[in-house]
């Protein structure tokens, strides 16, 4: 595990560097949320399958243009919203202890 002495200049930096990251956070969360709220209702996906769902469901349908940027997007963020959080974690238990 790494160590560093808590000198002040470290708690501080790593205060500096957990408060950017968590504004990153709730950033890439809002958008997160936009981007959910922009895309296509598929009615007949995931746990509706359960409810006897459509007979459809596990037909080939492949997404094309707005739809499948932003799924992108989606995946983009969400892989960014964990390493983020992964970060603040690591510096947390890193710097500051």
């Amino acid at each position: 595990m790494i160590s560093f002495f808590a000198t002040s200049e470290t708690m501080e930096l790593g205060r500096q560097l957990i408060l950017a990251f968590e504004i990153l956070v709730m950033i890439i969360s809002l958008l997160m949320i936009v981007i959910g709220l922009v895309q296509n209702k598929q009615s007949q996906t995931g746990l509706s399958a359960l409810n006897g769902g459509n007979e459809e469901l596990f037909s080939n349908s492949k997404e094309r243009g707005l739809d499948k940027t932003l799924s992108i997007w989606m995946l983009s963020l969400g892989i960014v919203f964990f390493v983020l959080s992964l970060t603040i974690c690591i510096i947390t238990n890193t710097m500051l202890v």
